[in-house]
């Protein structure tokens, strides 16, 4: 098999010119004209992502995160980018444009979290809006650390909260647009100081669980599904962790 069958189908449950207009979804590194028989998932494109492909065999790496954000002017031989490039092997991303897909990273939050009847927001691409059976914002922060581990950072305007707006990664700006769409609370991965602030001004809950934490659930569901879909490759899920550590 070709590594374009595999690009070939994340373009097509997350097309990438769907992504965001700074992103870099798709190729980074590689050839897709290249054979594959194993594949390794990750959330992150890093060193010992890297080793533990070259460690399994694997042709492909298939990331949520771009290896390459932002032009690059030179590659030192220190880089992350050159040792990817001599490890011989492809690295493809579906960034944003996973974000956004159905069943994508925010359909797989909301699912491990327990939100359901999730819908589209009216009022920004990235976010999704659903319901939890009525819970106290402390109880759902402990819920949140629970499903997800790491920590949860909140606040608790609301008595009760019913209706959860859901944005992995960097959400935190989105809070106002949760607000008008008649969220209780907006569930993330990072919210700022003033973005905190602003919750408290509106009267909303607004929950950062880690960006780690609320994105990598999508990883087991992209291994899964590409396991399925292509059954003579195997692939395989990273056993990378998150960077930050918690006390």
């Amino acid at each position: 098999m070709k590594i374009k069958e595999v690009y070939d189908f994340l373009n097509e449950i997350a097309p990438f010119d769907t992504a965001a207009e700074w992103d870099n979804c798709g190729l980074s590194v590689g050839s897709l004209d290249s054979s594959v028989t194993k594949v390794l998932t990750a959330l992150d494109v890093t060193a010992e992502v890297i080793d533990e492909a070259r460690k399994i065999g694997a042709e492909l790496v298939v990331t949520h995160h771009p290896l390459i954000f932002n032009p690059v002017s030179q590659i030192e031989s220190n880089s992350l980018v050159y040792k990817a490039v001599r490890s011989g092997i492809t690295f493809i991303s579906s960034h944003t444009c996973l974000d956004k897909a159905h069943g994508g990273v925010n359909d797989c939050l909301a699912e491990r979290i327990g939100i359901s009847n999730l819908s589209c927001s009216q009022a920004d691409g990235f976010l999704k809006i659903g319901e939890v059976e009525p819970i106290e914002p402390c109880e759902f922060a402990k819920l949140i650390k629970e499903r997800l581990g790491g920590s949860v950072t909140f606040t608790a305007n609301r008595d009760v909260i019913r209706k959860v707006a859901v944005c992995s990664g960097s959400g935190g700006d989105l809070v106002g647009c949760a607000y008008s769409e008649g969220a209780d609370a907006l569930l993330t991965g990072e919210a700022k100081h003033h973005e905190f602030l602003e919750a408290n001004h509106l009267g909303i809950d607004l929950f950062a669980a880690g960006h780690y934490e609320t994105e990598v659930v999508v990883c087991e569901k992209l291994q899964k599904i590409l396991s399925e879909k292509f059954g003579d490759t195997e692939f395989f899920l990273s056993e990378s962790k998150s960077p930050t550590r918690y006390i």
